[in-house]
């Protein structure tokens, strides 16, 4: 698996040129070309003589391993989008597969969209997007579902809020990357205007500076892992202060 994956740039073209992004847009345009293509791939070798309309478990495995989970559902979620501009087709679309695509960042970007459409039955396309909602899952992120409170309901310093795994790069997808104690910042807030959150990374020690919607929540108590709550209680152990020695109350050098 790479390092690190291609910008999935999540503006349409004429955004682009407006932003002045345009070898951004293109890059990660022709990635998404790429990708769809890949799965088409992907679909005719995994075809089951027995069985056209089902496809063979871990189907869409060797297109994440190539593209990651960002770009398999950037295209997956416009296919679903543009499927369902059709009268003829939306009803195909399983509910959870159209509440899955909900969810995901879709660009409607019509002159240009249809190039990384992926071309499948739709009984194919549903089972493509539950087999990447399977493999995402397996990853075990921490979500909303984990979370006692938002981020507008009260202060959240000395709290440990869940890091969104949108803004995590994706080679850095791990549960233990998203819980971060909150330190200070006007983001703390929910009242103040300004964003900034400072907290720090219970798996490493990291310090960073954040958005408040960089976060999804609070963790609950509860789903709070023990290496956590080790790294929690070491954080907020009182800190032992050591004084010079002295002879006859003069302090040595």
């Amino acid at each position: 698996m790479p390092a690190e994956y291609p910008y999935v740039y999540p503006h349409t073209h004429s955004e682009a040129v407006v932003r002045h992004e345009e070898d951004l847009w293109d890059s990660s345009f022709r990635e998404n070309v790429c990708c769809a293509r890949a799965m088409e791939e992907v679909l005719r070798e995994s075809e089951v003589p027995d069985d056209p309309a089902q496809l063979p478990p871990d189907c869409i495995a060797p297109v994440l391993e190539k593209y990651g989970f960002k770009r398999v559902s950037f295209v997956l979620a416009h296919t679903v989008a543009e499927t369902e501009e059709n009268s003829a087709l939306q009803h195909l679309i399983s509910d959870d597969v159209r509440e899955w695509a909900k969810g995901q960042t879709v660009v409607s970007d019509s002159a240009f969209g249809r190039y990384y459409e992926v071309d499948t039955a739709i009984v194919l396309l549903n089972q493509l997007v539950r087999q990447t909602q399977e493999a995402y899952q397996a990853l075990d992120l921490f979500g909303r579902e984990q979370c006692c409170a938002g981020m507008y309901d009260g202060s959240t310093v000395g709290k440990v809020l869940v890091l969104s795994p949108n803004v995590l790069k994706e080679s850095a997808l791990q549960p233990q990357n998203q819980l971060w104690l909150a330190s200070g910042g006007f983001g703390c807030d929910p009242k103040a205007s300004g964003r900034a959150i400072y907290a720090t990374c219970l798996s490493d020690g990291e310090e960073a500076r954040w958005n408040r919607e960089d976060f999804v929540g609070v963790l609950d108590e509860q789903y709070l892992p023990d290496w956590a709550q080790s790294r929690l209680d070491e954080i907020r152990a009182p800190k032992e202060t050591h004084s010079e020695p002295t002879m006859g109350g003069i302090e040595m050098a």
